[in-house]
């Protein structure tokens, strides 16, 4: 029975409620929409008309945003020495600029120094044998007087080899000459004996035909004429000996002139022998020497290029440098520089090369000094891997228009090392699409889940 009464009470409150919102609704046709009402509708409906037109006639800038940092178009310059050695002082400090030729590092010279001058020494003793080997194969005096300030105690030493080799060989001539005079005197000794032996064979000759017509008339003995015959024959005998005795002279004599002319021949070969061995050492120590020299120029390593100096290895003095080892680092200054970016790889598809670039440098506060416009030149074949986190990018080069920020060329300077947000424009689209790109990428999106 309550219940039912609860009941009938909510039914009275609703049919009342609703008679009264009846009410109100039939006020409002009678009264109809105000002025004021119907401007502002209008008003706000152009509002947004025109926002909807100029929307999508409004063009914006599509970029890509990376960020990176200025490096020298040139490579930096690690600063090495070839042969290593202990460093004897360094001149500069890390991060100093310095300029191209400038001295950067000295090393110690002891020991390369006392090579260099042990090695000029064997050149000066090649060069003054050399000159007594060449006045001794021209038949000449050695002129030592170019090197008569720097080394007496050598040149009186090659003075007596000069000296001795010339006694030498005096001596053997002297020796063939008195051979030369013994033979002469054999051969003028028996040429006199033949002649006289010549004028008894004649004599006899003449006796053995007298003797041999007494005999023939049986006025002279046979014993006589035989023994005249045996007396020519021994004459005879002792003849062809001295003309032997003669001819052997002569012919010792000849191999005596042969020996002499041998014996300058010998001479002269291995004087010249020598000098060759001599003259191609002395290219060799020329040559070492220049070597040597151009290390000990290299002792005060310079700077390669105008630039500032980075991470110096050695600094103390006494460090020792490898064979090779890298002193230091030079970034270049004047270099022209370039940005190196990295491009994500959800942008990479949209950048080419020669698009503009707008480059911001953190070190110059951008709403005060501004950007610098620059254009993409390269861009890697494939991806790098970022050692910290893992993602993956590509390697984008941009080229700078000035390199320096804001509009004093000398203040403001862009160094390398120093990082940029580099905004790379790929492109434009309207306002309006900008607006809708959200809705768009929902539509495409939604209703796919499975």
């Amino acid at each position: 029975m309550v219940e039912a009464v609860q009941s009938n009470g909510i039914k009275k409150k609703t049919a009342s409620r609703q008679i009264r919102f009846m009410a109100q609704y039939v006020q409002l046709e009678e009264q109809g929409v105000s002025g004021l009402s119907k401007m502002a509708i209008y008003i706000v409906t152009l509002i947004l008309a025109a926002f909807i037109i100029w929307a999508n006639f409004m063009k914006v800038e599509e970029v890509a945003v990376t960020f990176g940092t200025v490096v020298p178009k040139g490579s930096v310059r690690s600063v090495q020495h070839l042969e290593g050695g202990i460093v004897k002082a360094t001149y500069v400090e890390e991060r100093e600029v310095v300029e191209a030729g400038q001295l950067l590092v000295e090393l110690d010279e002891k020991q390369v120094g006392a090579e260099l001058a042990q090695t000029r020494q064997r050149l000066l003793v090649l060069e003054l044998r050399e000159e007594r080997l060449r006045a001794t194969a021209d038949g000449r005096e050695p002129d030592f007087s170019e090197w008569k300030n720097s080394a007496v105690s050598m040149i009186h030493d090659q003075q007596n080899m000069y000296n001795s080799f010339v006694d030498r060989v005096e001596s053997q001539k002297l020796v063939f000459l008195q051979q030369q005079q013994q033979k002469n005197e054999e051969i003028n000794a028996a040429q006199e004996q033949q002649n006289a032996v010549m004028r008894q064979l004649n004599l006899i000759k003449e006796e053995v035909g007298m003797r041999q017509k007494l005999y023939e008339r049986g006025h002279g003995s046979k014993v006589s004429y035989l023994e005249a015959k045996r007396t020519y024959a021994a004459m005879e005998s002792e003849f062809s000996r001295l003309v032997g005795q003669e001819q052997a002279a002569i012919e010792a004599l000849g191999e005596i002139q042969e020996r002499v002319l041998d014996l300058d021949k010998t001479e002269r070969k291995n004087i010249l022998g020598e000098l060759d061995v001599v003259t191609a050492e002395i290219a060799q120590v020329r040559e070492l020497i220049h070597r040597l020299e151009d290390r000990v120029t290299r002792l005060k390593i310079i700077a390669p290029v105008h630039g500032f100096v980075k991470d110096i290895k050695v600094r103390s003095e006494g460090g020792v440098i490898a064979p090779g080892g890298i002193l230091m680092d030079i970034v270049p200054i004047d270099d022209e520089l370039r940005i190196e970016t990295r491009i994500s790889t959800k942008d990479v598809g949209h950048v080419n090369l020669g698009q503009n670039v707008t480059i911001k440098v953190t070190s110059f506060d951008f709403a005060r000094y501004g950007s610098v416009n620059g254009v993409l030149e390269n861009i890697s074949a494939t991806t790098y891997i970022d050692e910290k986190d893992g993602t993956p990018y590509y390697k984008g080069i941009v080229k700078l228009d000035v390199p320096y920020v804001g509009s004093e060329p000398s203040e403001n300077r862009i160094l390398p090392g120093m990082t940029v947000q580099a905004d790379i424009l790929t492109g434009n689209k309207t306002l309006f699409q900008y607006l809708l790109k959200p809705i768009y990428v929902s539509l495409q999106q939604s209703f796919r889940e499975r």
